[in-house]
């Protein structure tokens, strides 16, 4: 990132997004997919530059899945990002002098089979490995605990894997079906049960029986055989 090269820059700031962020690198696709990207497609409109070296990055990752977060980042990579950006339209891109091959081709040259993927990976892993050894979990968990409770125990640090490497749920492809079936079901049961207490109050208690008969036996003319 010192370097007087803004290609080398650019390789020095996205390897420190990567490993800081667990971003996906990006590749290129086609111009009928979905308009996703990785940290070497991140366009201007992407990024929003704030105080104290704090930068929003807001875009759609893999799957369509939203990742919006602020991080406050070194001086170095703040002052970088915005010379990348200056005099740049919203749709151009940050890294314009690089791309997925050329930053894992850079990687390799510190180590064999070195890739972007592999920080990703790595983070992921060690960020689960802290949260079961309990030194970033806020709870902790015994052998002698029960079952239920290390899984629950798992789970929940696992979930921290999840939010860094922005895994959610998608909604499923049918989920608009299943939720306009659930509401006709919903409505026919209040319908039902609408029905059924106008039914309920139209009916009168033993005692309200009781009642009127016996009004009606003392009314003038009334046979005896109703006492």
């Amino acid at each position: 990132m010192k370097s007087d090269d803004s290609s080398e820059n650019q390789l020095g700031v996205c390897t420190y997004l990567i490993d800081r962020l667990a971003l996906r690198v990006g590749n290129e696709k086609g111009e009928d997919e979905a308009d996703t990207v990785g940290c070497c497609s991140l366009r201007v409109e992407h990024l929003t530059f704030g105080a104290e070296c704090k930068v929003t990055f807001d875009f759609l990752g893999k799957d369509s899945m939203r990742y919006n977060n602020t991080i406050q980042v070194e001086p170095v990579v703040y002052q970088l990002l915005e010379s990348f950006a200056t005099a740049k339209k919203p749709g151009d891109e940050i890294f314009d002098r690089i791309n997925p091959s050329r930053l894992n081709d850079f990687l390799k040259e510190f180590m064999d089979d070195l890739s972007a993927k592999v920080f990703r990976t790595y983070n992921a892993s060690v960020t689960l490995q802290k949260e079961l050894e309990g030194k970033e979990a806020e709870i902790s968990i015994k052998e002698s605990d029960a079952v239920e409770a290390k899984v629950k125990y798992y789970n929940d640090c696992n979930r921290k894997v999840a939010i860094l490497c922005n895994h959610q749920k998608s909604v499923g492809k049918n989920h608009e079906e299943q939720m306009t079936k659930i509401n006709e079901m919903l409505t026919a049961k209040r319908t039902k049960l609408k029905m059924l207490e106008d039914l309920r109050k139209s009916f009168k208690t033993g005692k309200e029986l009781r009642g009127d008969l016996k009004k009606f036996a003392e009314e003038p003319g009334a046979p005896k055989t109703v006492e």
